[in-house]
């Protein structure tokens, strides 16, 4: 795609001609979710549209869509989100701050997450900032809300869950001596 594709990339995208950076980015978000997933309820092993290859390359699509609107709207809109970070490196770990840096590198906000996952704003913040004590109690709960969180921001929720769980756990430990 080129600069001058900026409908065909709004189109990619599936956004109006005059949807805001905000939206645009929402946008992004949702669909990325959507091909990402190995498990969404569209793919059924005989639809070849929908096989791994077909959805990796509607991904490298919305990510291209994406960056183009981000660079074309930086001129037009002061306050545009600048373009997604690179990929993260799965290997390394990944802890509550780290995962704030992404939020925001991005252009999240955690109302915006906590809209789109049904997780308490207040959960949000307390795992950016591994304040362990203020999340549920049960393991499972932290899990599936990190598990939330980390995907609507589109990161590899199994290798950062693990690590992350990892030190809730040997927090939940250290409490119970």
């Amino acid at each position: 795609m080129r600069v001058s594709d900026e409908g065909h990339c709004r189109q990619c995208l599936e956004v109006s001609a005059d949807a805001s950076m905000d939206e645009i980015t929402q946008a992004y978000h949702r669909l990325k979710r959507i091909y990402q997933d190995d498990l969404a309820p569209f793919s059924a092993p005989s639809m070849d549209e929908f096989s791994e290859e077909a959805r990796g390359e509607v991904l490298n699509q919305i990510e291209t869509a994406y960056r183009e609107l981000c660079g074309i709207l930086a001129t037009t809109q002061p306050q545009a989100h600048p373009a997604p970070p690179p990929t993260l490196n799965a290997s390394l770990p990944v802890d509550g701050a780290a995962l704030r840096k992404i939020r925001e590198a991005e252009g999240l906000t955690l109302d915006f997450i906590a809209a789109q996952t049904h997780v308490r704003q207040e959960y949000l913040q307390a795992f950016e900032e591994e304040r362990f004590a203020d999340l549920p109690h049960a393991a499972v709960n932290v899990r599936g809300f990190l598990s939330a969180y980390v995907a609507e921001m589109g990161l590899p929720v199994d290798a950062i869950v693990r690590g992350y769980m990892a030190r809730y756990q040997q927090w939940q430990a250290r409490q119970r001596k």
